[in-house]
Protein backbone atom coordinates (compact mmCIF):
# COMPACT_ATOMS: atom_id res chain seq x y z
CA UNK A 1 0.00 0.00 0.00
CA UNK A 2 1.59 3.51 -1.03
CA UNK A 3 0.60 6.97 -1.13
CA UNK A 4 0.49 7.84 -5.14
CA UNK A 5 1.14 11.70 -5.29
CA UNK A 6 0.09 14.29 -8.28
CA UNK A 7 1.20 17.01 -6.72
CA UNK A 8 2.70 18.15 -3.26
CA UNK A 9 0.73 20.86 -1.90
CA UNK A 10 2.48 24.13 -0.27
CA UNK A 11 0.51 24.82 2.78
CA UNK A 12 1.63 26.17 6.18
CA UNK A 13 0.25 23.67 9.15
CA UNK A 14 -2.55 22.48 7.50
CA UNK A 15 -5.49 20.43 9.57
CA UNK A 16 -6.86 17.23 8.20
CA UNK A 17 -10.29 16.20 7.91
CA UNK A 18 -10.85 12.35 7.24
CA UNK A 19 -13.80 10.32 6.49
CA UNK A 20 -14.45 7.08 5.79
CA UNK A 21 -17.79 4.69 5.91
CA UNK A 22 -19.03 3.98 9.73
CA UNK A 23 -21.43 4.16 11.99
CA UNK A 24 -24.54 6.15 10.80
CA UNK A 25 -22.24 7.36 8.17
CA UNK A 26 -21.13 10.25 9.89
CA UNK A 27 -17.87 10.74 9.41
CA UNK A 28 -17.72 10.17 5.26
CA UNK A 29 -20.83 12.24 5.43
CA UNK A 30 -18.75 14.95 7.10
CA UNK A 31 -16.08 15.06 5.31
CA UNK A 32 -17.89 15.01 1.94
CA UNK A 33 -20.06 18.04 2.88
CA UNK A 34 -16.94 19.82 3.15
CA UNK A 35 -15.28 18.87 0.35
CA UNK A 36 -18.77 19.63 -1.87
CA UNK A 37 -18.60 23.24 -0.26
CA UNK A 38 -15.22 23.82 -0.62
CA UNK A 39 -14.25 22.20 -3.95
CA UNK A 40 -11.06 21.06 -3.43
CA UNK A 41 -7.84 19.89 -5.58
CA UNK A 42 -7.36 16.31 -5.68
CA UNK A 43 -3.78 15.85 -4.85
CA UNK A 44 -2.98 12.01 -4.16
CA UNK A 45 -4.63 8.45 -3.31
CA UNK A 46 -3.91 5.52 -2.04
CA UNK A 47 -4.09 2.33 -4.75
CA UNK A 48 -5.57 -0.63 -3.30
CA UNK A 49 -5.91 -2.80 -6.52
CA UNK A 50 -6.29 -6.17 -4.64
CA UNK A 51 -9.85 -4.77 -3.68
CA UNK A 52 -11.03 -4.21 -6.89
CA UNK A 53 -13.65 -6.49 -8.20
CA UNK A 54 -12.79 -10.82 -8.68
CA UNK A 55 -15.02 -10.42 -11.82
CA UNK A 56 -13.28 -10.59 -15.49
CA UNK A 57 -15.66 -8.71 -18.37
CA UNK A 58 -15.40 -9.72 -21.72
CA UNK A 59 -17.26 -8.38 -24.92
CA UNK A 60 -17.60 -10.30 -28.17
CA UNK A 61 -15.38 -12.94 -26.82
CA UNK A 62 -12.60 -10.14 -26.21
CA UNK A 63 -11.45 -9.34 -22.23
CA UNK A 64 -12.59 -5.81 -21.14
CA UNK A 65 -9.72 -4.74 -18.65
CA UNK A 66 -10.53 -3.46 -15.68
CA UNK A 67 -9.35 -0.23 -14.33
CA UNK A 68 -7.34 -1.94 -11.08
CA UNK A 69 -6.00 1.46 -10.62
CA UNK A 70 -8.64 3.41 -9.39
CA UNK A 71 -8.40 4.07 -5.78
CA UNK A 72 -11.13 4.08 -3.33
CA UNK A 73 -9.06 6.46 -0.77
CA UNK A 74 -8.29 9.90 -2.04
CA UNK A 75 -6.37 12.85 -0.72
CA UNK A 76 -8.03 16.52 -1.52
CA UNK A 77 -6.32 20.13 -0.33
CA UNK A 78 -7.77 23.25 0.29
CA UNK A 79 -5.39 26.32 -0.20
CA UNK A 80 -7.52 29.13 1.02
CA UNK A 81 -8.84 26.96 4.02
CA UNK A 82 -5.38 25.37 5.00
CA UNK A 83 -6.79 21.75 4.79
CA UNK A 84 -6.50 18.57 4.08
CA UNK A 85 -9.66 16.28 3.63
CA UNK A 86 -8.82 12.40 3.18
CA UNK A 87 -12.31 10.92 1.79
CA UNK A 88 -12.99 6.73 1.62
CA UNK A 89 -15.72 4.90 0.10
CA UNK A 90 -14.81 1.88 2.39
CA UNK A 91 -12.87 0.63 5.25
CA UNK A 92 -10.93 -2.85 4.22
CA UNK A 93 -12.51 -4.66 7.39
CA UNK A 94 -8.75 -6.42 8.37
CA UNK A 95 -7.22 -5.78 11.33
CA UNK A 96 -3.54 -5.43 9.36
CA UNK A 97 -4.66 -3.80 6.37
CA UNK A 98 -6.74 -1.31 8.62
CA UNK A 99 -3.86 -0.43 10.51
CA UNK A 100 -1.44 0.04 7.72
CA UNK A 101 -4.57 2.32 5.64
CA UNK A 102 -3.82 4.43 8.89
CA UNK A 103 -0.47 4.16 9.03
CA UNK A 104 -0.20 5.69 5.23
CA UNK A 105 -2.83 8.68 5.75
CA UNK A 106 -0.66 9.78 8.91
CA UNK A 107 1.82 9.43 6.20
CA UNK A 108 0.43 11.42 3.91
CA UNK A 109 -0.08 13.70 6.92
CA UNK A 110 3.62 14.43 7.85
CA UNK A 111 4.84 15.22 4.38
CA UNK A 112 2.14 17.95 4.27
CA UNK A 113 3.46 19.11 7.50
CA UNK A 114 -0.22 18.80 9.15
CA UNK A 115 -0.87 20.40 12.14
CA UNK A 116 -3.92 18.45 13.59
CA UNK A 117 -6.07 15.47 12.35
CA UNK A 118 -9.58 15.48 13.17
CA UNK A 119 -12.42 12.86 12.58
CA UNK A 120 -16.03 13.31 13.17
CA UNK A 121 -17.68 9.50 14.24
CA UNK A 122 -20.84 8.43 15.66
CA UNK A 123 -21.25 7.32 19.00
CA UNK A 124 -24.16 4.48 19.70
CA UNK A 125 -26.94 5.75 22.54
CA UNK A 126 -30.39 3.79 22.87
CA UNK A 127 -32.41 6.48 22.60
CA UNK A 128 -33.35 8.85 20.12
CA UNK A 129 -32.50 12.26 21.56
CA UNK A 130 -34.33 15.74 19.78
CA UNK A 131 -30.79 17.50 19.64
CA UNK A 132 -27.55 14.90 19.26
CA UNK A 133 -24.84 15.66 21.64
CA UNK A 134 -21.25 16.22 19.90
CA UNK A 135 -18.40 14.58 22.54
CA UNK A 136 -14.57 15.33 22.04
CA UNK A 137 -11.18 13.07 22.41
CA UNK A 138 -8.35 14.32 21.80
CA UNK A 139 -4.47 13.01 22.03
CA UNK A 140 -3.47 15.76 25.27
CA UNK A 141 -4.51 17.48 28.16
CA UNK A 142 -4.38 20.61 25.93
CA UNK A 143 -6.58 19.44 23.11
CA UNK A 144 -9.32 18.31 25.97
CA UNK A 145 -8.58 21.62 27.16
CA UNK A 146 -9.01 23.25 23.74
CA UNK A 147 -12.12 21.33 22.95
CA UNK A 148 -13.99 22.79 26.86
CA UNK A 149 -13.31 26.22 25.49
CA UNK A 150 -15.64 25.27 22.76
CA UNK A 151 -17.94 24.13 24.62
CA UNK A 152 -17.25 20.15 23.62
CA UNK A 153 -18.20 18.25 26.23
CA UNK A 154 -15.01 15.28 27.02
CA UNK A 155 -16.02 11.89 26.47
CA UNK A 156 -16.65 10.59 29.94
CA UNK A 157 -14.85 7.07 31.16
CA UNK A 158 -13.37 3.99 28.81
CA UNK A 159 -14.38 3.72 25.01
CA UNK A 160 -13.31 2.37 21.81
CA UNK A 161 -13.66 3.78 18.89
CA UNK A 162 -13.30 0.84 15.75
CA UNK A 163 -11.73 1.02 12.44
CA UNK A 164 -9.67 3.64 10.81
CA UNK A 165 -11.96 6.48 11.97
CA UNK A 166 -10.46 5.52 15.12
CA UNK A 167 -6.97 4.53 14.12
CA UNK A 168 -5.85 7.69 12.15
CA UNK A 169 -6.16 9.37 15.78
CA UNK A 170 -3.77 7.02 17.64
CA UNK A 171 -1.30 6.94 14.38
CA UNK A 172 -1.13 10.66 15.08
CA UNK A 173 -0.27 10.20 18.62
CA UNK A 174 2.29 8.04 17.52
CA UNK A 175 4.14 10.18 14.67
CA UNK A 176 4.05 13.48 16.76
CA UNK A 177 0.62 15.16 15.58
CA UNK A 178 -2.89 16.42 17.30
CA UNK A 179 -5.27 14.46 16.63
CA UNK A 180 -9.69 15.46 17.42
CA UNK A 181 -12.08 13.05 17.45
CA UNK A 182 -15.66 14.55 17.65
CA UNK A 183 -18.43 11.60 18.40
CA UNK A 184 -21.96 12.83 18.07
CA UNK A 185 -24.70 10.60 19.05
CA UNK A 186 -26.75 8.59 17.35
CA UNK A 187 -29.22 5.60 17.59
CA UNK A 188 -29.52 4.69 14.10
CA UNK A 189 -25.85 2.80 13.88
CA UNK A 190 -26.94 0.66 10.52
CA UNK A 191 -27.88 3.68 8.69
CA UNK A 192 -27.20 7.30 7.72
CA UNK A 193 -28.05 9.48 10.52
CA UNK A 194 -28.45 12.86 8.82
CA UNK A 195 -29.19 14.62 11.92
CA UNK A 196 -25.96 12.78 13.49
CA UNK A 197 -24.08 14.50 11.00
CA UNK A 198 -25.49 17.62 11.07
CA UNK A 199 -24.40 17.98 14.44
CA UNK A 200 -21.15 17.15 13.93
CA UNK A 201 -20.69 18.49 10.67
CA UNK A 202 -21.64 21.86 12.53
CA UNK A 203 -19.41 21.68 15.52
CA UNK A 204 -16.18 20.78 13.58
CA UNK A 205 -16.89 23.73 11.19
CA UNK A 206 -16.43 25.64 14.31
CA UNK A 207 -13.37 23.80 15.37
CA UNK A 208 -11.63 24.49 12.11
CA UNK A 209 -12.95 28.28 11.29
CA UNK A 210 -14.33 27.35 8.66
CA UNK A 211 -17.53 28.86 7.62
CA UNK A 212 -19.89 26.45 5.05
CA UNK A 213 -23.34 26.43 3.85
CA UNK A 214 -25.22 24.26 6.45
CA UNK A 215 -28.66 24.55 5.29
CA UNK A 216 -29.26 21.68 2.56
CA UNK A 217 -28.01 18.83 5.82
CA UNK A 218 -30.27 21.11 8.25
CA UNK A 219 -32.90 20.71 6.12
CA UNK A 220 -32.56 17.24 5.22
CA UNK A 221 -32.05 17.15 9.09
CA UNK A 222 -35.50 18.44 10.12
CA UNK A 223 -37.14 16.85 7.53
CA UNK A 224 -35.85 13.33 9.05
CA UNK A 225 -37.23 14.35 12.52
CA UNK A 226 -40.50 15.37 10.97
CA UNK A 227 -40.59 11.70 9.45
CA UNK A 228 -39.53 10.43 12.59
CA UNK A 229 -41.76 11.80 15.01
CA UNK A 230 -44.65 10.82 12.25
CA UNK A 231 -43.32 7.10 12.36
CA UNK A 232 -43.29 7.40 16.06
CA UNK A 233 -47.24 8.42 16.13
CA UNK A 234 -48.33 6.00 13.58
CA UNK A 235 -46.81 3.15 16.04
CA UNK A 236 -48.11 4.50 19.16
CA UNK A 237 -51.22 4.88 17.55
CA UNK A 238 -51.88 1.49 16.16
CA UNK A 239 -50.68 0.28 19.42
CA UNK A 240 -53.91 2.06 21.70
CA UNK A 241 -56.09 0.61 18.76
CA UNK A 242 -54.73 -2.74 19.33
CA UNK A 243 -54.95 -2.30 23.20
CA UNK A 244 -58.76 -1.23 22.77
CA UNK A 245 -59.82 -3.86 20.69
CA UNK A 246 -57.99 -6.18 23.20
CA UNK A 247 -60.04 -4.83 25.96
CA UNK A 248 -63.26 -4.71 23.94
CA UNK A 249 -62.68 -8.18 23.02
Amino acid sequence: MDIRFYKKPEMANPRMLVGLPGMGMVARTTVNYFIEFLKPELFADIPVPYLSPSIAFFEKGLVVPVDRDKSPFKFYYSQEKNIILFSGDMQIGYIAKDNELAEKIIEAAKLCGVDTVYTVIATHVEKYVEEPHVFGVATSPELLEFLKSKDVEIADGSLQISGVNGLVIEYAKRNGINGISLLSETVFPDVLDIKACYAGIKKVSELLGIGIDMSRIESEAKKFDEGFKRYLKEIQEKKRKEEDLGYIG
